[in-house]
């Protein structure tokens, strides 16, 4: 079987693709369908340089399972330009390995080259649907392929949204093509923190859209807040939410359990697949129902233009909201005087400086405070990561690799 005909239309119950746990994943290959690579992994060098560096185990993986493609830094809520650079070496990534499915996540954590690396809710406003929906298609376009866009965890909700979470995931799928790669331990984290009846949730949802799912384990933090840290078995109150989702969302083909680290003892992360398998297939064949799959592209998409009168207001937003968490001047500024702070960013709508100006106080500093700290540990990790790279050329030079 060529990597295009084992990666067409993969099904069933996976994994997250964790190199570490190689060897333990093709051990258990009966009972795991498929795995999820993530492409940061691949196309990031540092990532790669530490965990696969010639593509070894990967290449192994691909051969030995059914795979799909998850990205983590498009932030396609954000309203600036598209990333071309890391568009192109995904669409390349899954070129090589011929990988067809892919997927990603609907937020925005990226702004004026700062990156949180933790996912900000996107207003659920009218105005951000269309915001998504032309960054969509000019990204379907990039990767010649529809994809999948996945809920995600959120500390808070922008204020004063005229949409729930739930109708703005509906509009999305109004609005374009899409399907959804619906999270239910984000859902059951969601639901738990910010007040709202999952079932209600998944009521209000177009479920016939789901066409994947993601279960992962998290805790319970010491002020009550539910956080997913993919580093423990799936919480227990998950688990008839997740058999209620399989009920409800028909279409669904492909649910990857996510765990990135404490991976060990592995008949853990085994105990939540199979108890995963034994829920899906209660709701489904054994073998997967067989499907046409076109290979539609779709017209020429152009990327929108962030500096559009539409998206001004959004995009202040952004920019003030980033500034607060990554910049210690302007929280100083803010905190003495927000109305004139702000014009930094020219923020001049009222309703998105009061968005702004009522963003959660306790998740905010937490975000303030996580960056300040990790800044200062990206100086550290810098110089590691430069001593590894200058230590593996020297090894390959040493091989005669010229």
């Amino acid at each position: 079987m060529t990597p295009s005909e084992l990666h067409r239309d993969p099904y069933g119950v996976g994994l997250a693709y964790r190199f570490n746990v190689h060897q333990d994943a093709v051990k258990h290959r009966s009972e795991i369908d498929l795995l999820e690579i993530s492409t940061e992994d691949y196309i990031v060098r540092e990532r790669r340089t530490y965990s696969d560096p010639d593509e070894k185990l990967l290449r192994d993986a691909l051969a030995t399972f059914p795979c799909v493609a998850h990205g983590l830094s498009l932030s396609i809520g954000t309203v600036d330009r598209l990333d071309e650079t890391y568009l192109n070496a995904t669409r390349r990534f899954m070129a090589d390995h011929g990988l067809n499915i892919f997927s990603e996540h609907l937020a925005f954590h990226r702004v004026d080259g700062n990156d949180l690396t933790m996912f900000l809710a996107i207003p659920f406003e009218e105005v951000a649907v269309q915001w998504v929906k032309r960054n969509y298609y000019a990204i379907r376009q990039w990767l010649g392929r529809p994809f999948a866009l996945e809920n995600v965890t959120y500390a808070f909700p922008v204020p004063h949204c005229s949409l729930s979470e739930a109708d703005f995931l509906r509009r999305l799928c109004e609005e374009t093509d899409c399907t959804l790669l619906l999270d239910v331990t984000n859902v059951f984290n969601n639901s738990r923190n910010h007040g709202y009846d999952p079932i209600e949730f998944f009521e209000r949802l177009p479920m016939e859209r789901v066409s994947q799912m993601h279960l992962a384990g998290g805790h319970q933090l010491p002020d009550g807040k539910w956080e997913d840290s993919h580093s423990a078995p799936v919480m227990e109150e998950v688990w008839p939410l997740f058999d209620e989702a399989v009920k409800r969302a028909v279409n669904t083909r492909i649910v990857i359990l996510e765990r990135d680290s404490k991976l060990k003892p592995f008949d853990s992360v085994m105990h939540d697949i199979r108890r995963a398998r034994e829920i899906f297939y209660s709701h489904r064949p054994l073998e997967a129902p067989h499907r046409e799959l076109s290979d539609i592209t779709g017209g020429e998409a152009l990327a929108p233009d962030p500096l559009a009168n539409e998206f001004a207001g959004m995009r202040s937003y952004q920019r003030a909201l980033m500034g607060r968490i990554s910049d210690p001047g302007f929280r100083e500024a803010f905190l003495a005087n927000a109305p004139e702070a702000v014009k930094k960013f020219e923020v001049t709508d009222p309703a998105w400086f009061q968005r702004l100006a009522d963003c959660d106080g306790q998740a905010m500093r937490h975000f303030e405070e996580s960056w300040d700290y990790f800044k200062k540990e990206d100086e550290t990790v810098a110089r590691e990561y430069e001593n590894r790279e200058w230590a593996s050329w020297a090894k390959q030079l040493g091989r005669g690799g010229w």
